[in-house]
This record gives structure tokens, C-alpha cells and sequence, in this order.
């Protein structure tokens, strides 16, 4: 059948439309019989559904506008010719030159969050560090989602680890109990197209991300978006950002740690 999923990879193209709820009932029974036998894909649905839940749930602070000049350049360039407003003839080719209709791909709440603040960040649109906290915010509930608190990571063999995999280096502070720090784990940030180094830690029992990104994103800032609280700073041509949630504990004594060992 057309809706059976053979393999995990079938599940891709289906995911953002089951989580949204956009698909047809015959496929969605068939991601249901899927995750049924599935833990990896159903956490990957979870930490997908976590991270629209919470796209919605904030979605008026992530409201932006194109400058007025950009939005005049778009609507001019995707006007067409009043000589091709009227439908084709019966039976000939639709005309192609200087405009194509293109048919967009479904996304997520999430991914389409993903591409919207990922675009702003790099083309400098609005507030790229607003938009890098927004991303970040994404892939810290994200993660902490898939993989949970329960695993422990070493900070020497993460360093050596992400430099054979990566080709660039880092450097991971140690847990410290007296801090009441743990590492967790240390992979790619998803919402960043894996340019980021994420480092996940558990600190006073709750999750917190520091992350590490190559060059610089401007200032230093401290940016409350999404439920979670972000605090930016760049060094060494290096744009880092400690992340965790926005529950009014004071960041600064873990902050003032990570700047001064992570690199």
C-alpha cells in the first residue's frame, strides 16, 4: 500500500503533516502503526510536537516585519505581466518565461519557525540575536525532549569526539557537583543546519544549553523569548549563548562559569 512505512526514513516527508494534523486518515494510521513499534520516531514526534506547542503558544512574539522596501521589492517582482493574467488557452502550454509557479512543500509549525528565524539571522532582516534566541529556544526544548536528562557525558572525550567529526574545536566545561552541574550530552543543534555546537547540562536539576557557533552574531544581549531565557555574548570571532528556562532563577553565577571555560 501506498501509505505503508517500510523504514524510519518513510516517516520524514509524513512527519510534519502528522504533527500538525494535516494529513490523510489513511496515512496517519499508518505513522500511528509505525510509532507503535518505533521508540526513536515517537520521541522524534514528541520533540517535534513539543517545539510547535510551544511555536504557538508564543507566536506573537515572533510576529516580525520586513523592512518597507524589501516588502515593496517582493510584491513588485512576483507581480505578473497584466498580458499573462488571463488564463491559457484550451489545450496550450502555460507560459514559463520570467515566472514559475512553484507548489510549496508542507511544513511544520516548527520548521517553518526554523527557516523564518534562520533566514532573519543570516540575511539580517530584523534582530538576528532575537532570531538566534528564538532558534536556540526551539532546539533546547527539542533536544532535551529526544534525549532526556538521564544520560552522563565526559567533557574531555566530547572535545575530542566533536573536533574528529567536525574539524573545528571546543572546548566543554566538566561537571561539577558543587555547582550542581552535570553534562549531559554534546551534539549538532538541529535549528542551526548543525553550524552550532550544543552542550546539553542538567544544572540545579533542570536543563540548560550552552551553545557555541563560528563568527560573530554583533552584541552581547540578554533575550526572554519562548519561555526561555537566552544570554548571548561574542568572543574570538565566536558567538556563544548560555539557554534555559525563563522560571526567574538568576543565570549569572553559571554564565560568568561558562565564559570562563567555555570556548
Amino acid at each position: 500500500m501506498a501509505d505503508d512505512i517500510r523504514s524510519c526514513a518513510d516517516l520524514d516527508e509524513r512527519l510534519a503533516p502528522y504533527v500538525d494534523a494535516e494529513d490523510a486518515p489513511a496515512a496517519h494510521r499508518a505513522v500511528d502503526a509505525h510509532l507503535a513499534k518505533c521508540p526513536p520516531c515517537r520521541a522524534d514526534v514528541s520533540a517535534e510536537t513539543a517545539a510547535r506547542d510551544m511555536v504557538r503558544e508564543h507566536r506573537d512574539q515572533l510576529a516580525a516585519r520586513a523592512p518597507d522596501a524589501l516588502r515593496a521589492r517582493c510584491v513588485s517582482g512576483f507581480r505578473l505581466p497584466a498580458s499573462s493574467s488571463r488564463l491559457p488557452a484550451a489545450g496550450s502550454r502555460p507560459q514559463t518565461s520570467g515566472f514559475r509557479l512553484r507548489r510549496w512543500v508542507p511544513l511544520s509549525v516548527a520548521a517553518t519557525l526554523v527557516l523564518a528565524v534562520a533566514g532573519v539571522f543570516v540575511l539580517g532582516l530584523n534582530d538576528r540575536v532575537e532570531a538566534l534566541a528564538a532558534s536556540l529556544a526551539v532546539d533546547h526544548v527539542k533536544c532535551f525532549k529526544v534525549n532526556g536528562t538521564a544520560t552522563h557525558a565526559d567533557a574531555g572525550t566530547s572535545e575530542r569526539t566533536w573536533q574528529q567529526d567536525q574539524g573545528w574545536p571546543i572546548v566543554v566545561p566538566q561537571t561539577e557537583p558543587s555547582r550542581q552541574l552535570e553534562l549531559v550530552n554534546v551534539r549538532r543543534c538541529f535549528t542551526t543546519d548543525g553550524r552550532a555546537a550544543h552542550m546539553m547540562y542538567t544544572w540545579r536539576g533542570e536543563p540548560l544549553s550552552v551553545y557555541v557557533l563560528q563568527g560573530d552574531a554583533g552584541r552581547d544581549r540578554i533575550v526572554h523569548k519562548m519561555g526561555t531565557q537566552a544570554i548571548v555574548w561574542c568572543a574570538n570571532q565566536r558567538t556563544y549563548a548560555v539557554v534555559a528556562g525563563d522560571t526567574g532563577q538568576d543565570l549569572a553565577s553559571i554564565v560568568d562559569y561558562m565564559k570562563a571555560r567555555v570556548r
